[in-house]
């Protein structure tokens, strides 16, 4: 058990809205990532970026693309104001 604090934004965790708010907010990167030219791609779908729940998964053949990939997901934390924790 831990103090209360208290949340000035966000969703509590498990909430009806959490799921739609997520494919929202989260929309703008999946078509960033997709007009890139980059990631993997399947009888022409697009594959390169996997996302469920708050994880999000980028495959690629090359190190230079995931690279790519990276750097426009580090632009698009800049312009939306969110962290990634890449450690995991």
């Amino acid at each position: 058990m831990s103090c209360w604090f208290y949340v000035s934004a966000g969703v509590r965790q498990g909430g009806v809205l959490s799921p739609v708010l997520f494919a929202i907010y989260m929309d703008v990167l999946i078509v960033r990532l997709g007009s890139c030219g980059f990631g993997c791609q399947l009888l022409g779908t697009y594959y390169g970026c996997l996302m469920y729940a708050d994880d999000i998964m980028l495959l690629t053949h090359t190190v230079s693309a995931m690279r790519h990939l990276l750097k426009i997901c580090d632009l698009y934390a800049d312009d939306y104001d969110i962290k990634f924790n890449s450690c995991k």
